[in-house]
């Protein structure tokens, strides 16, 4: 059985090894050029099991590596762009908002001229997804990490027309009811599971591993009532369509 890990930071997880990734499928997202270096060492090392994007984080949108982000896409040295987006949840944040948008506009100008789907961070700013919906709309897949918001904001989503994929992590075991209700209610073949490690951790953990996975998977399985096994086929149908939405 293969586990798709559609977001994590494969240079920030300490001692990840090839070795250590049999069975796992992931997308990993750097964010800082050093970083991407040692993420695509990573990448070749993994002989496949990893996917590599790089984005302008919206938390530090580095506005300076457009260029470079550019020059990976041309040389397809990335499977995307990723993540970008928006997060208004501090007001430290929030009074970055210009530089996020700038960020938010380059990457939708280049996702778009190389057709490649998109990595989304959103806190506090699903209005500045809808309010471009038709930029988005244009794009291969757009995958929704971390989705922070309920069933009736994802459908509307999707009833805007774009093609979108909501992922979800270790959130779904700590009981937030919003992303127990996305992976419960969600079309199965809009679905994606994540680590987001060594980032996103429970209560008293300091990192998370991306072979914890397996844990978010058999979550997802119990709310939906179904075989870790039928639903790891869905979701590898689903990363393959968000991810290999690439036209060379």
């Amino acid at each position: 059985m293969l586990f798709c890990d559609a977001h994590f930071h494969a240079a920030c997880c300490k001692g990840l090894a090839s070795k250590d990734l049999d069975g796992y499928l992931g997308a990993s997202c750097a964010h800082f050029i050093e970083e991407f270096g040692r993420q695509e060492k990573l990448v070749k090392d993994s002989g496949g099991h990893i996917l590599p994007f790089f984005g302008m984080h919206p938390q530090l949108p580095l506005l300076e590596n457009a260029d470079y982000m550019e020059e990976l896409l041309r040389d397809k040295r990335i499977a995307g762009i990723g993540e970008t987006g928006f997060d208004l949840f501090t007001p430290e944040f929030k009074a970055n908002l210009k530089a996020q948008e700038e960020a938010w506009n380059v990457s939708l100008a280049l996702a778009a001229e190389y057709a490649v789907p998109i990595v989304v961070h959103d806190r506090k700013a699903l209005d500045l997804i809808f309010r471009d919906a038709g930029k988005l709309r244009v794009l291969p897949a757009v995958i929704f990490h971390s989705f922070a918001f309920g069933p009736r904001e994802a459908l509307s989503i999707l009833n805007h027309g774009l093609n979108a994929y909501f992922s979800f992590a270790k959130q779904i075991l700590n009981g937030n009811k919003k992303s127990r209700a996305c992976v419960g209610e969600l079309p199965l073949d809009r679905l994606l599971l994540e680590t987001d490690a060594p980032y996103q951790t429970l209560r008293g953990e300091d990192a998370t591993n991306p072979m914890e996975i397996q844990r978010v998977y058999a979550e997802a399985a119990a709310i939906r009532g179904m075989s870790q096994e039928e639903l790891a086929a869905a979701l590898l149908r689903n990363f393959q369509k968000a991810y290999g939405a690439r036209k060379d």
